[in-house]
């Protein structure tokens, strides 16, 4: 492996350490955000689709390791990029504006979480006080307002 995927995978657990520090206390009525989702989604033009594959599964484990939902969000996630990996290669050489940017995210965070909120629920692992489809729906509205943010800091 060279420096670039130990460099992406050190960034990669920072933003699990984000997410565990920061993001998982950063609630809105009970939604949270995926910082890892974003991050991740980031690296899709960067890297042919098994380097990927394997960066997404390890950060995913840690993030399933820091959260306790025994391989859910690896799943999701590897099952995500697997996806959606060849619409985003081939438009990755354009530069998207802020709302295809979010467009972007919120479709990607719909899947993400549609495959982690129907997995949970088959092992019934995730209770909520809100129904599944808020959130499905606010978590991927919170996720993509947050991932445009960063994307604006990050090109200025």
């Amino acid at each position: 492996m060279n420096n670039h995927v130990w460099r992406d995978l050190l960034f990669g657990v920072i933003f699990v350490f984000l997410d565990v520090l920061f993001f998982s206390h950063l609630t809105v009525f009970g939604l949270q955000v995926d910082p890892l989702l974003f991050y991740i989604l980031w690296l899709i033009p960067r890297y042919d689709r098994l380097p990927l594959l394997l960066i997404t599964a390890v950060l995913a484990f840690l993030q399933d390791a820091a959260f306790d939902y025994w391989g859910m969000m690896m799943f999701s996630k590897t099952l995500l990029i697997f996806v959606i990996f060849n619409p985003v290669k081939a438009r990755a050489e354009n530069q998207l504006l802020i709302w295809q940017i979010f467009i972007f995210i919120f479709s990607a965070a719909i899947i993400h979480n549609l495959v982690f909120y129907m997995l949970a629920s088959f092992f019934i692992a995730y209770a909520a006080n809100f129904s599944p489809f808020i959130l499905v729906l606010g978590n991927a509205i919170y996720t993509a307002i947050v991932g445009c943010l960063i994307y604006i800091f990050r090109i200025r």
